[in-house]
């Protein structure tokens, strides 16, 4: 992918306590699409959140997390090409959870 220009932002929203196979789900996800050649991606741990795994997903106190999850959200950017072929996959390891896919303009992406 260019270092500028359009692109597509895949979005997943998960628990970070799901796990695939012998991992958590976030990492087992994150490895099968950057394997593909994905451009870049970005995991990041939720405060609060509902709706995507159970009731409440819910942090308390300094980070500590107490309930039995909590929220996570997995970012990918790439060509639509490249982020539709990624989305079969990723709905097959996802047991709950959901995915959204938006358009971006690529303003700077220096690694």
């Amino acid at each position: 992918m260019s270092a500028e220009g359009k692109g597509k932002l895949l979005k997943i929203y998960l628990n970070e306590n799901a796990r695939y196979e012998d991992k958590p789900l976030y990492e087992a996800i994150t490895q099968k699409v950057l394997g593909m050649g994905i451009a870049g991606s970005m995991v990041f741990r939720g405060f609060e959140g509902s709706g995507f795994c159970c009731v409440s997903c819910r942090t308390h106190g300094l980070g500590m997390t107490i309930g039995k999850c909590q929220p996570m959200v997995i970012e990918f950017v790439d060509t639509e090409e490249k982020l539709n072929a990624a989305v079969p996959i990723v709905k097959q390891m996802l047991k709950s959870g959901a995915m959204i896919m938006q358009d971006v303009d690529i303003l700077f992406n220096q690694a």
